[in-house]
């Protein structure tokens, strides 16, 4: 199964469905697979409650969809994973049409707190953040990812859900290893600096690279001066004195990189392309990718298929 279709796989089995259980469970492609069990959460009427009795993880294939947590109100969007601890209560308060949530409910005596030890190694940054992070579980027990569905994090989670469908060889122990570098990249890209902890004359590239990579879908200069803490002019002209180029220049050009490694790719169209990178207008993404490639989208896809031996006629 092919990573990019899997939405439209799993939204299909929501369609064909007939029951009205408000989940819908995945048979496991190898049954011998015991690490967690794949649900899908229903599209019927009615109060979708649970008390979670495993530890559980709940990611966006497509859509969006509210979560209500104790208190708090989660609009997750697409791409977005949340992580809610044993013994704790949740409610899908509402999801679009289109949405596909999925949910991988593990095994009984699977903890996060044990399993996030693990990720850092004598260093006292790692150490810091694992603390922030099992603290989090222990006082609100979830902890949410706000990655996209572009973003590498989320392609991992595509392959975790893919192989458990399939029966590939090794499955299992593959699965265990995207689960923990899908955890360390989300990881990674959320604890970026924050109105908070951010020092004005310390302001790193790297942070905005890191913003860019999670957001250059739906991005924009308001929203980005407001995550780091600053008035937007005085983002942007600090962004520009730092780096030599504007922050629309940064976007471009990490839409510019997608846009490449997508067109490799033979099974997405480039209408699908477009609006995956962030684009709504087909004429302005061939400006900017003429100005940056010095080719068309098409010949660019003719070279990339070249170079990989792929033949389509």
């Amino acid at each position: 199964m092919a990573a990019v279709a899997l939405d439209q796989y799993l939204a299909s089995i929501l369609k064909s469905n007939s029951t009205d259980r408000n989940e819908i469970k995945l048979e496991a492609g190898n049954p011998d697979f015991d690490m967690f069990t794949i649900y899908l959460e229903n599209h019927n009427t009615g109060i979708h409650r649970y008390q979670m009795d495993v530890s559980t993880i709940l990611y966006v294939a497509k859509g969006t969809v509210t979560i209500k947590s104790g208190e708090k109100i989660i609009t997750m969007k697409s791409g977005n994973v949340l992580l809610l601890t044993e013994g704790w209560k949740y409610e899908v308060k509402s999801q679009k049409e289109d949405s596909v949530l999925v949910k991988l409910k593990f095994k009984p005596g699977f903890a996060y707190r044990e399993y996030f030890k693990y990720f850092s190694y004598k260093g006292k940054r790692e150490n810091k953040v694992i603390e922030q992070i099992i603290d989090s579980l222990d006082n609100e027990h979830v902890l949410w990812l706000k990655n996209n569905q572009i973003t590498r994090a989320s392609q991992v989670m595509q392959h975790i859900i893919g192989g458990y469908l399939n029966n590939d060889l090794f499955a299992t122990a593959l699965i265990q290893a995207e689960l923990t570098v899908m955890l360390i990249i989300s990881i990674r890209t959320q604890r970026m600096a924050t109105p908070t902890n951010l020092d004005k004359t310390k302001f790193e590239k790297k942070s905005l690279d890191n913003y860019i990579d999670a957001h250059f879908a739906d991005i924009s200069l308001a929203d980005a001066a407001k995550y780091f803490g600053f008035n937007p002019n005085y983002f942007s002209n600090m962004v520009k004195a730092k780096t030599g180029k504007s922050f629309v220049d940064h976007v471009d050009e990490r839409r510019m990189q997608e846009a490449r490694e997508l067109l490799a790719q033979p099974d997405i169209s480039l209408k699908e392309i477009i609006g995956r990178v962030g684009y709504s207008s087909k004429s302005f993404f061939y400006k900017k990718f003429n100005q940056y490639y010095h080719m068309t989208p098409a010949a660019m896809r003719e070279e990339l298929f070249r170079q990989a031996n792929i033949n389509l006629k």
